[in-house]
């Protein structure tokens, strides 16, 4: 099997070790269409056209997650210099995922520079690839594969909720209204200035901290309820609801109408950070039922923005493409700690497509994890009447342990050896997780100057 990998962050570089260290195939490659790896761990400084390729990275960017979870199995992640600052910075990440990609790149496994546009079935098996290369100008041209790997899954799609008003707004004054995905830090079209962050996760937190010292203050931040997300207090963020419309005067001056019939006027810009929507635009497959009336199957796009649930639809174990098996996706569920979950899919995968993990026979029987997890979806939204967004589709949370335990032992049954190497999914590595926050809290307060003693030991 010849298998090409879409997209070298995180998720695409462990897909392509496992692969190559742990599959059998004839041929692995791997096609990114910036400079260089690091996916969302890449900050993009290029001054022509390709600038279009955000990425969340900015400056100063420091993660939430230790290095026991950025390390991929047999590749640990260098503990950084930092007495009291243990979570790596994007430099140091970025680091990581070169070091760990450049054997790959310089035997010829990565190529670089090559925008994938278009991924289509093929009616008789595989598929045909059409990418840009970059390297000479953007040269059109095609190729066939006989199985595709995606992880572009997340984070070329900005979300934005669905709330009065904004729409106008963005039409209108699109400069004023921004998402996490382009932000560069507080500088320059912040400074004094009157700004809302919607959101309450890592990113909302991050860049509202970031705007207190340059930004007119308060710094209004809209939440829909308290963020299990460490962030410090600071009196110059102000805390309200969720915004229930927004309105623009002749004057273009921005007024945000909150549910408790509180009113923010005169904002200047409204920031957004809040995450991003499962979409592959690039990817048609053939429907599974042929046309009535010419008996043949018409390509379709898979992904949508206006799914619902929103998800990458008809995955086996949310990796495999069940109409089809040759089509995988590593990074569709999403974690704590991503790292050690795409280390595990993707070992899995390469196992699976290597015909030593067993996949059900009909696509009846790999649709059945999907109708359970649907089933499992619609039990934990109707126990809210304001459910949260991370009750959805991708994000397994409190089952993330079952899923990944599962697929750890369909590893471990015909790969034995890998059992004292992949991560272990165990009470206590999830403790070590959980006490991540503790942590992450008291470097806030350290690396802020304030004193505070928190207990971050596990016991």
């Amino acid at each position: 099997m010849n298998l090409l990998i879409i997209g070298g962050g995180p998720c695409g570089l462990i897909t392509l070790r496992n692969c190559l260290h742990r599959g059998t195939f004839t041929k692995v490659q791997l096609v990114e269409r910036h400079d260089d790896v690091g996916g969302v761990w890449y900050q993009n400084h290029a001054p022509d056209h390709r600038e279009r390729w955000a990425t969340p990275a900015y400056p100063g960017l420091i993660g939430n997650v230790i290095p026991e979870f950025l390390s991929f199995s047999e590749h640990p992640f260098p503990a950084p210099p930092r007495e009291h600052q243990p979570f790596p910075t994007l430099a140091e990440t970025n680091a990581y995922l070169k070091e760990l990609a450049g054997p790959f790149i310089a035997n010829g496994n990565i190529r670089l520079r090559f925008e994938v546009t278009g991924v289509e079935e093929l009616e008789g098996g595989g598929w045909t690839v059409r990418m840009k290369d970059w390297n000479k100008g953007g040269m059109v041209f095609e190729e066939n594969w006989d199985a595709v790997v995606i992880t572009t899954v997340w984070f070329d799609n900005p979300h934005f909720p669905d709330v009065p008003g904004l729409q106008e707004l963005q039409q209108k004054q699109p400069n004023k209204v921004q998402h996490a995905i382009n932000w560069m830090g507080p500088q320059g079209d912040h400074e004094g200035k009157r700004v809302l962050v919607i959101g309450n996760a890592n990113s909302a937190n991050e860049m509202a901290a970031q705007l207190a010292p340059v930004a007119q203050t308060p710094i209004y931040r809209s939440t829909r309820r308290i963020s299990v997300f460490p962030s410090l207090p600071d009196t110059r963020i102000q805390d309200i609801g969720p915004v229930s419309r927004y309105t623009i005067n002749d004057n273009d001056d921005i007024t945000a109408h909150v549910q408790d019939g509180t009113i923010v006027e005169n904002i200047d810009i409204v920031l957004f950070g809040t995450g991003y929507y499962p979409h592959v635009p690039y990817l048609r497959v053939l429907h599974p039922d042929p046309d009535p009336q010419t008996c043949a199957r018409k390509l379709v796009p898979l992904t949508s923005h206006t799914k619902v649930p929103t998800r990458i639809p008809s995955l086996h174990n949310q990796i495999i493409y069940a109409h089809n098996p040759t089509l995988a996706f590593v990074g569709a569920p999403t974690s704590f700690i991503p790292f050690t979950l795409a280390d595990l899919t993707s070992t899995w995968l390469s196992l699976a497509w290597s015909g030593l993990i067993p996949i059900p026979s009909t696509p009846k029987a790999r649709l059945a994890y999907e109708q359970g997890r649907l089933r499992t979806l619609a039990e934990q939204r109707s126990e809210s009447d304001n459910p949260s967004d991370l009750i959805n589709f991708h994000f397994l949370g409190r089952y993330e342990m079952e899923y990944a335990r599962g697929l750890r032992e369909d590893v471990v049954r015909v790969r034995e050896g890998l059992d004292g190497v992949l991560a272990r999914w165990d009470d206590e590595q999830d403790g070590r997780r959980f006490a991540m926050y503790a942590k992450k809290l008291e470097s806030l307060f350290i690396s802020a100057g304030v004193e505070r003693q928190i207990d971050v030991n596990v016991t």
